[in-house]
């Protein structure tokens, strides 16, 4: 990782885990957690299932990284990387720690905290696919007829 992408994953990982610690020291039960990542005022925050503020970090170099994708990019790269700072060892050791309500999920949220995008989810009784894989299987299925009327001709 570069220098920027290093410290924003140290700085996300690190304010992740700090909600996580807040939401289990005031013993809460969580249906959802929210994250909230404003780029030009470089502040990233957690909230819990009532929209109450459980951790927030100001992190240098936020815009400077989000600047170097056009809009549509921006939010894409940013939800893969905030899935892959959830994906970490340590974050989801937190995460599983934590007393939650199933389907527990995070989501980031724009400034008026309507979801952008679900960027996890912890269930044992479910299984959830993100939306790439339905993309990836129909092109599969595409080429697999493809291919099969291809050996009729």
């Amino acid at each position: 990782m570069e220098d920027v992408e290093s410290t924003l994953f140290s700085a996300m990982s690190k304010t992740f885990c700090m909600a996580v610690e807040k939401a289990r020291a005031e013993e809460m039960s969580l249906t959802d957690m929210y994250v909230q990542v404003k780029c030009d005022e470089q502040l990233f925050s957690v909230f819990d299932d009532t929209e109450a503020l459980l951790a927030q970090a100001t992190i240098e170099g936020l815009e400077e990284w989000s600047g170097t994708n056009d809009d549509v990019n921006s939010k894409e790269a940013l939800i893969a990387f905030l899935r892959k700072v959830l994906a970490h060892e340590t974050v989801d050791k937190a995460l599983h720690s934590l007393d939650i309500i199933p389907p527990f999920s995070v989501v980031l949220v724009d400034n008026t905290m309507e979801p952008i995008a679900d960027l996890a989810t912890l269930d044992d009784e479910n299984i959830y696919l993100h939306d790439d894989f339905w993309e990836k299987i129909d092109k599969e299925l595409d080429d697999f007829f493809e291919q099969l009327m291809a050996d009729t001709k």
